[in-house]
């Protein structure tokens, strides 16, 4: 199937010719999707409204964003058609639109470095450096400082077995994870229970959350839920954090919440 035309809003005048230019290669490759933007923003793990943005200059993207919007667009036309640009020019193309080359550029560029190679690899969280659950209890601790964030109970690193289980304990375990992350972490399996916490958080969708946190805390698996809360939390899509305390607020979980946005505080900070 051939892509339909699309009519594009013009864009603001006020921005630089480079931050012009990538968002012009990411219309031509927008372009050469068959499908709704809202289904390539789901696929890329953002909301609909943040690929908007980007696509009518309203932000440069993060990395991150960047990354995901063109892979959910690789997929679908692979083996179909070759994509205008490459990932690495559009990386380049983002370098240089971040960059402030002088005192009129539109502020919030940051300063541009002496250097105008690629900008480094960062780890997609900070999971991969320090364990989620440690950064789960120091989080935890610094927040008390602030405000208060109840707690449920003392934890319980793994659920009972299923026949020991009451009935309405069982149906609450409704994330398939929960009993994967659990015998990880009676195992002493960190790293690979971190893993699946650090996925949850940081591509689940809101409703997916919502599910994923519910288990575990019917499970007692508490740091396990801090831990999803953070990742979610570093999300770059500021949106979508938002998006997310808002169905934990909307499902009675206001303690998810509040730990969630102090996660958040954290992070900017």
């Amino acid at each position: 199937m051939t892509p339909k035309p699309r009519t594009w809003k013009e864009l603001p005048p006020g921005i630089t010719a480079a931050h012009r230019a990538l968002v012009t290669a990411l219309r031509e490759i927008r372009e050469c999707s068959t499908r709704t933007q809202a289904d390539i923003a789901r696929d890329a793990h953002q909301e609909p409204t943040t690929l908007s943005n980007h696509l009518n200059a309203g932000r440069i993207p993060e990395e991150s964003l960047l990354r995901g919007f063109y892979a959910a667009v690789e997929r679908e036309t692979s083996g179909r058609l070759q994509l205008p640009h490459t990932l690495a020019s559009l990386l380049d193309l983002r370098m240089h639109a971040k960059m402030k080359h002088c005192a009129c550029c539109s502020v919030g560029y940051p300063a541009a470095t002496a250097s105008t190679q690629s900008e480094p690899e960062q780890p997609a969280s900070r999971s991969v450096k320090e364990s989620d659950l440690v950064r789960a209890r120091r989080l935890r601790q610094r927040a008390r400082h602030g405000f208060p964030i109840p707690r449920e109970g003392p934890g319980v690193p793994v659920p009972r077995r299923e026949g020991d289980r009451h009935p309405a304990d069982a149906a609450e375990l409704t994330w398939s994870e929960t009993g994967v992350v659990a015998r990880y972490l009676a195992d002493g399996q960190k790293r690979d229970a971190g893993f699946l916490l650090w996925q949850a958080g940081a591509s689940y969708s809101a409703a997916e959350i919502v599910v994923a946190v519910g288990s575990c805390r019917a499970a007692g698996l508490h740091d396990a839920v801090e831990a999803i809360l953070i990742n979610a939390a570093e999300r770059p899509d500021r949106q979508a954090v938002l998006n997310i305390a808002a169905a934990l607020n909307d499902a009675g979980r206001h303690d998810d919440v509040t730990f969630m946005l102090a996660a958040a505080m954290h992070a900017e900070g």
